[in-house]
């Protein structure tokens, strides 16, 4: 298999799995754990602070809501550092549990986005909600179209 500077696709999938971890493993703690986003001073509470003016949804958070966010922080976290190692290290293995994150993935995106359009769309700068979290989707969307061979990692396979 060529090396993984040659697999454009492989790279630019590990690059967005990895800011999806650190969104996940970081950023969706402060909604699990209830945080105050008005009251908080760090970097990361202040760019969830920015994240409300788009989307006040997540001031006061629903318990539903805070649910996904820790089956976000908790399970695709992990996963999405599992998914970098073996994209990296071409492990054919990692397809059928990849395959089941992009379909739960995709499920909660679309719930989260049918609620914001449903609900909150009154109150939400839509645009911008959709454009911060449709890669939540587009990419693992990405991610099935690679895995859709029963070798993901067979010669032929790796998209350049």
């Amino acid at each position: 298999m060529p090396p993984l500077r040659h697999r454009r696709l492989d790279l630019i999938l590990i690059a967005w799995f990895a800011v999806f971890a650190f969104t996940s493993l970081v950023m969706e703690m402060y909604i699990v754990f209830d945080v105050d986003l008005r009251s908080a001073t760090d970097p990361f509470g202040r760019a969830w602070l920015l994240y409300t003016r788009w989307d006040p949804l997540f001031l006061d958070t629903p318990m539903w809501l805070r649910i996904m966010c820790g089956i976000d922080g908790f399970v695709f976290g992990p996963f999405y550092l599992v998914l970098i190692w073996a994209l990296w290290r071409e492990r054919g293995w990692i397809r059928v549990p990849a395959l089941l994150y992009v379909s739960a993935i995709v499920y909660s995106t679309l719930v989260y986005f049918g609620y914001e359009f449903a609900v909150e769309g009154e109150r939400a700068d839509l645009a911008m909600v959709v454009l911060i979290n449709v890669p939540y989707t587009i990419v693992p969307l990405i991610l099935a179209w690679r895995m859709r061979a029963a070798d993901p990692f067979a010669q032929g396979c790796a998209q350049r």
